[in-house]
């Protein structure tokens, strides 16, 4: 049994919860991309074999790997798989380029996507400028960035209990990947007794699916939510705290997460209550505020059928801005792997030593 790297011995990688497993997110399996379909949780377990980065390409795209950091290690793998499955007459150096401009205009928004891609491109390159083999050098990089960030969600985890400081009803937005998996079990390992509100995140059900299959497999009381319920419940007393994720956190607090995210921010503040930001590796350098987050449009389609099953009318239209935006006004605090941070100091988080 192999044990995830920096993980004290309390959670064994085979033990995990599926979607906190390496084998969950994305794998380089001798020039093969290993994707874990997110589309068909919590009914089967498929795995996507992707040969060529515009398979990976499409993988990030149509949500077959979903998660900001999650996706960031498919895309640093298809950078790999660029060179391994081009042409032997084409040049590597213009393979990089042209299959990171490919991966970067995947995902507008996040950040930690461009960050990998920008690191590994990196690698290829002095990996080519030394004689040495691009492919290797930037599976090594990739890999090491995936065993971080499982430590980082355990001191993320950690941390964040203490800011709950008793807050035990929790309401949820998307899924906040490995960060709330990891509070979930180390809620179970200190003898903390949580209970989840899982909104069921239209139109692709990452609440219902993916944050509820995680709670399931954790052993963690889960409810799922309509969309439009939250607020009812926190005005009624039966939630103390909401807690999600962020795809982006601007150097002033401001917050970038799943559509509605920003309503169930509003309903918190008029019912005096907390919300809580995990944000396990802080915030990014790139964005100083809302002007610097561009809002990626996806494909509407989804919102007008489910699983090929027409829901609206012909002749609708529909919108599916995949993000919105919460003012750091509304934010409570945003936990990270170096503590918690008022929002309006997270750039502090910079200068904070990791814990």
């Amino acid at each position: 049994m192999n044990t995830a790297i920096g993980l004290d011995g309390f959670y064994p990688e085979d033990n995990l919860p599926l979607l906190a497993q390496r084998r969950g997110m994305a794998e380089w399996d001798g020039g093969v991309v290993r994707i874990l379909d997110r589309r068909e949780l919590p009914h089967q377990e498929v795995f996507v074999e992707c040969r060529s980065v515009e398979e990976v390409a499409r993988a990030i795209e149509n949500m077959t790997i979903q998660g900001a950091f999650t996706l960031s290690l498919a895309a640093g793998y298809g950078l790999a798989l660029s060179v391994y499955s081009a042409p032997e007459h084409e040049n590597p150096a213009d393979v990089l380029q042209r299959s990171a401009q490919r991966l970067r205009a995947t995902r507008p928004t996040g950040l930690a996507l461009a960050r990998m891609l920008d690191a590994a491109l990196a690698a290829g390159q002095d990996a080519l400028a030394a004689g040495q083999n691009p492919v290797a050098s930037i599976v090594a990089l990739v890999d090491a960035a995936a065993s971080r960030l499982a430590v980082q969600a355990l001191a993320t985890a950690r941390a964040a209990l203490g800011v709950l400081e008793g807050r035990t009803r929790l309401l949820t937005h998307c899924f906040a990947d490995r960060s709330l998996i990891y509070l979930l079990l180390e809620a179970r390992r200190t003898g903390v007794e949580l209970e989840l509100f899982a909104s069921e995140t239209r139109p692709f059900l990452q609440g219902s699916r993916l944050t509820a299959l995680s709670a399931v497999q954790v052993g963690t009381p889960v409810t799922v939510l309509t969309d439009g319920m939250g607020g009812t419940l926190m005005r009624q007393g039966r939630v103390d705290a909401l807690v999600t994720a962020a795809d982006l956190v601007c150097l002033d607090g401001t917050v970038c997460n799943k559509v509605g995210t920003y309503q169930f921010a509003l309903a918190a503040r008029a019912n005096s209550l907390p919300y809580v930001v995990l944000r396990q590796s802080g915030p990014d350098r790139e964005c100083r505020d809302e002007r610097d987050i561009e809002i990626e449009f996806r494909d509407a389609t989804p919102v007008l059928e489910w699983r090929g099953i027409r829901t609206a009318p012909q002749g609708v239209m529909a919108l599916y801005p995949a993000f919105d935006v919460t003012p750091h006004t509304l934010v409570t605090s945003i936990v990270t792997d170096r503590g918690a941070f008022a929002p309006e100091r997270v750039a502090d988080y910079f200068d904070a030593e990791p814990k």
